[in-house]
């Protein structure tokens, strides 16, 4: 694999920054049931930290065998504990991600490219929404972009490049209109907010690559809902 310094991420490394995603969902709980509030149920805070609560119980103790194993447990588990369509449409992507890293040991720059593709594709597929729709796949095209510009830098300049992706992908969502889904009676009202579930996004994204720069703006109340 081409690459400088850290060119590639084991396993078992990986699995770890994968638990580290729970504490990162529980730190930003209340901000994401917030920002949900303004045009959803108020809740994806509260479900995601359910669910990567329950990821941490099933990947803990166990035995580690490739990056894409451990993708497909963290998808299956998320789309049985977390209790809303979003833990569900981000735990089949995730599980999309593992079938196609289903062979991977090492995680490179590639790989993370790899990663965000399936996940973008699975999440336009089922929720049927595209680029500019004012949802999570809004951050995830933005961090699968901003990483193909860093893959040959190898799996932790990837990785970070994933997580300030993610972070501009989200804060982008603040100037388009919802288009699709619950938030879509909000209309021109959304203007000023960040999606709530690309806003998760984040917080996952910077959780994985151990960088959450950027996250406070996401994150940020900046201002109610009239």
């Amino acid at each position: 694999m081409v690459g400088g310094v850290n060119a590639t991420l084991p396993a078992t490394a990986f699995r770890q920054r994968l638990l580290g995603v729970a504490p990162a969902i529980e730190a930003s709980r209340q901000a994401l049931n917030a920002l949900d509030a303004k045009a959803g149920d108020g809740d994806i805070g509260e479900s995601l930290s359910i669910g990567f609560a329950a990821v941490v119980d099933a990947l803990s103790g166990t035995e580690v065998t490739t990056i894409g194993a451990d993708l497909r447990q963290t998808g299956t588990v998320l789309g049985r504990v977390a209790p809303s369509t979003f833990g569900t449409l981000i735990g089949m992507a995730l599980r999309d991600a593992g079938a196609a890293l289903a062979d991977c040991a090492e995680l490179g720059g590639t790989d993370v490219v790899t990663l965000l593709e399936s996940v973008a594709d699975g999440v336009a597929r089922r929720g049927e929404v595209g680029p500019g729709d004012r949802t999570v796949l809004d951050a995830v095209v933005a961090a699968r972009d901003r990483t193909r510009e860093a893959e040959a830098d190898g799996a932790e300049a990837a990785l970070r490049a994933m997580a300030a992706g993610a972070v501009d992908g989200a804060l982008a969502t603040a100037e388009m209109v919802p288009r699709v889904g619950r938030a879509g009676w909000v209309g021109d009202r959304a203007r000023g907010i960040v999606d709530a579930g690309a806003a998760a996004w984040a917080v996952i994204s910077t959780g994985v690559a151990g960088d959450d720069t950027g996250l406070h703006d996401v994150l940020a109340d900046r201002r109610t809902t009239s």
